[in-house]
């Protein structure tokens, strides 16, 4: 007996879990979410901590401590994900977190302090980037975008002239392979890489490697250390990755009303003033239209909405094939924007969603405004024929006698 209601429990349970995770036939991973995964690769070669220059390595640390996981700065935002690694001869990952909370980010601050203890021999950038590639592919799904910071102060040096010549011609040919595998997902927007130049030295080296790594890859120029502000540096990395549009004052939009009988397609334009920030082009944005499906429950539970931008305007075209179809009343459903799959950077639209309505006349509907425009002008002929038929008669004079 306990037996059954245990089973009928569970049942209940698995059957509400179901239906509440595939509502309407959409998964949460569906939904944009414009979240990033931030890497920051900080080089701990013996170099960062030369005599005669400051403390590098410290600087970095600090900086990143103090100001970008510092939440108040709004470099980042709750969902996105922080990755900190360490590279010399090796790679190792310090720490990763996803920001939830503040406490999220205490395991990231605890290992930056530890890094500054660091002093390792060669630089072998390539294999840290890989390393970095293959964290993001492990919580690539879960993110629009990924910006990966390596912060160096020298040449890319991944062997010792003192080892062994089939140990060097290893090491060599494991550098040219990084480059070869770097250089495929630099052509791959979802993954941009910024790459921090501390000495003049090291410049040679890191314009080399932007260029290996295609459209994605960007230098930093952090060589004069009397004016470095890593702070400027992290906080335009931050919006450069995160860009933002707003819509201003916009809670709904109505696509009006669709005639009872129509053989063409029904469309719709409406055009809406835009505001920018951080961006030099016409933001790639796309958009759908998800409708209640009880309301009425014969339409399709999205629709498309195709979406033409300028730096100032957005253009939303709606269009529907089959408006005939459609039964009379009113459509209800909500607009959801987020940026194309070609946009660099996650961006952020305000408000991402709104409502949306458009009505399908019925049938008194339809013909009753045709009938009392009729109604309207008939009764204006004939007013105005009664005045010119009154003024025609002839005029009778009426005698009274008292």
């Amino acid at each position: 007996m306990y037996k059954k209601k245990y089973s009928m429990v569970v049942l209940v349970y698995a059957l509400c879990t179901f239906c509440f995770c595939f509502n309407n036939g959409e998964g949460w991973c569906k939904d944009y979410s414009p979240n990033v995964h931030w890497l920051f690769c900080i080089d701990t070669s013996g170099s960062m901590k030369t005599k005669g220059h400051a403390d590098l390595l410290k600087a970095i640390t600090g900086k990143i401590t103090t100001e970008f996981t510092d939440v108040n700065n709004n470099m980042i935002t709750t969902g996105d994900r922080i990755t900190i690694m360490s590279f010399d001869k090796e790679v190792r990952l310090e720490a990763t977190a996803l920001y939830q909370t503040e406490n999220d980010l205490i395991a990231v601050r605890e290992n930056l302090a530890h890094m500054n203890h660091r002093s390792g021999s060669l630089t072998f950038v390539s294999e840290a980037i890989v390393h970095a590639i293959d964290v993001i592919n492990k919580y690539d799904d879960f993110f629009y975008t990924n910006a990966l910071y390596v912060f160096t102060d020298g040449k890319s040096e991944p062997y010792s002239l003192k080892w062994s010549k089939e140990k060097i011609d290893a090491r060599k040919k494991r550098d040219a392979e990084n480059f070869n595998r770097i250089s495929l997902v630099g052509k791959d927007n979802g993954t941009n890489i910024w790459v921090g130049v501390l000495k003049w030295e090291a410049f040679d080296d890191a314009r080399s490697l932007v260029e290996k790594i295609g459209k994605g890859g960007h230098m930093v120029d952090l060589t004069d250390f009397s004016r470095l502000s890593l702070t400027k540096a992290l906080s335009n990395f931050a919006h450069t990755v995160r860009s933002s549009v707003t819509l201003s004052d916009l809670k709904e939009i109505d696509f009006g009303a669709i005639p009872y009988k129509s053989d063409s397609p029904y469309t719709k334009k409406i055009t809406l003033d835009i505001q920018t920030d951080k961006l030099i082009e016409a933001p790639e944005i796309v958009g759908r239209i998800h409708f209640d499906p009880d309301n009425p429950s014969e339409i399709s539970e999205e629709y498309p909405l195709k979406i033409k931008t300028t730096e100032e305007k957005m253009v939303l075209s709606f269009e529907i094939p089959e408006s005939s179809s459609f039964n009379p009343g009113t459509y209800k459903g909500k607009v959801k924007l987020f940026p194309s799959e070609n946009h660099f950077g996650a961006m952020v639209i305000e408000p991402s969603q709104f409502d949306v309505t458009f009505k399908k006349a019925g049938y008194i509907s339809y013909y009753l405004w045709r009938v009392m425009l009729v109604c309207a002008i008939g009764l204006l002929l004939l007013s105005f024929m009664i005045v010119k038929i009154k003024k025609r008669m002839p005029i009778k004079l009426k005698t009274i006698y008292s």
